[in-house]
């Protein structure tokens, strides 16, 4: 068994990689899992534990369903938080809700669907984990800074393949491996 899951990687800019350092600096004194800026993707669909004889089939039906899906462009736009302010849990930037990407996400989900992975009951929310929360000292501090980025523009990134990756758990955090790629028309 593997454990596995598709996503598109996202290759943040060095202003990006600066505001991302400038936002884990002023919260330095909080108890929060970091992101490494070099593992940043938009996960599709978190497959879990997957049978490695499946992983071939899953990759050459996912390159026939994506066919003749074009490559297209992405806004990173806001930071935001999963769950709420007051039981703050993932910190995240947002990406716009594409059409081409909604289509993408719909595409994944019908051939993953098909070798009995269940797609999460809850709305798809494009984003980037920075960093996960374990416990705040100070949540207005943290509000503060959300509020300071809600609006902002960060970075757009094109989007021309999506790739099938293992996840390996570490006690350093995951170390992705890719296992197939699908390059977009």
């Amino acid at each position: 068994m593997k454990r596995t899951f598709v996503a598109i990687k996202i290759n943040i800019s060095k202003q990006t990689a600066e505001l991302f350092n400038n936002i884990k600096f002023q919260l330095r004194d909080e108890k929060i899992k970091w992101v490494d800026p070099g593992n940043m993707h938009l996960t599709l669909f978190f497959l879990g534990d997957t049978e490695e004889k499946l992983i071939p089939e899953i990759s050459e039906k996912l390159k026939l369903k994506l066919k003749g899906i074009k490559f297209f462009k992405l806004k990173c736009k806001k930071l935001g938080l999963f769950k709420s302010i007051s039981n703050p849990r993932v910190l995240w930037f947002g990406l716009e809700e594409e059409q081409a990407l909604q289509e993408l996400k719909l595409r994944v989900d019908k051939v993953i669907n098909t070798f009995g992975y269940e797609s999460e009951n809850k709305k798809f929310v494009p984003h980037l984990t920075l960093g996960r929360i374990k416990f705040l000292k100070n949540k207005k501090h943290l509000e503060v800074i959300v509020e300071k980025y809600k609006d902002q523009t960060i970075q757009e990134f094109e989007v021309n393949e999506i790739i099938f990756y293992e996840s390996k758990l570490t006690p350093q955090g995951s170390i992705y491996s890719v296992l197939y790629k699908i390059r977009l028309d």
